[in-house]
C-alpha cells in the first residue's frame, strides 16, 4: 500500500480544483490536457524571470505550477500520492548516485 503524502482534504481540494478547471476547458473548447502543459510552460517561464529578478513572487508560482502538475496527473487518472511516492525514491536514489559518481570523481 503506498503512503499517504497528501491529507485527504488536500486531495479533496485539488480534486475539486481540477473539476473546475476541466469544465472550463471544456466550455472554451479547449483540450484540457494541452492547456495544462500550455500553463505549466508558462508557469516555468514566470518563475525563472521572477527568480532572476529577485522577486519572492517566483515562489506563489511555483506553487501555482505544483497545482497544474497534480491536476495533469488527476487527468491522466494517476493518485498524487503514488506518483510522489514513486518520485522520491526515484529522487533518492538518483541524488545518491550522483554523489558517489561526484565524489569519485574528485579522487
Amino acid at each position: 500500500m503506498p503512503e499517504q503524502v497528501m491529507a485527504p482534504e488536500s486531495l479533496k481540494r485539488i480534486s475539486g480544483i481540477h473539476c473546475l478547471s476541466k469544465e472550463y476547458n471544456n466550455k472554451v473548447r479547449k483540450d484540457h490536457s494541452q492547456r495544462l502543459l500550455e500553463l505549466m510552460e508558462k508557469h516555468v517561464a514566470e518563475i525563472r524571470d521572477l527568480k532572476e529578478a529577485q522577486n519572492k513572487h517566483f515562489l506563489v508560482e511555483t506553487g501555482d505550477l505544483i497545482i497544474l502538475c497534480f491536476e495533469l496527473l488527476l487527468e491522466h487518472q494517476y493518485p498524487i500520492d503514488d506518483m510522489i511516492s514513486r518520485c522520491f525514491g526515484r529522487y533518492e536514489t538518483k541524488l545518491k548516485t550522483l554523489l558517489l559518481e561526484a565524489d569519485a570523481e574528485i579522487f
